[in-house]
């Protein structure tokens, strides 16, 4: 929700996409194809989650000190 707006196509044209605002160079060093704005959502859900495993909450500083985390 805190990147995009729940917006899983979301292109706001700053080098972000999709609902977890993926760089593309971040997309596919997961292994993923295409833009991440035109993934499915369980797609982004899955790819945030290998994400999240890998790296944790750094990939989202705003939204983790937003969350309190």
């Amino acid at each position: 929700m805190c990147e995009s707006g729940d917006n899983y196509g979301a292109d706001t044209g700053n080098g972000y996409y999709g609902a977890y605002q993926f760089s593309l160079s971040t997309w596919q060093s997961l292994g993923y194809g295409g833009l991440p704005s035109q993934a499915a959502p369980a797609e982004q859900d899955a790819a945030a989650q290998r994400l999240f495993d890998r790296a944790g909450w750094s990939p989202w500083p705003v939204c983790s000190v937003e969350l309190g985390l």
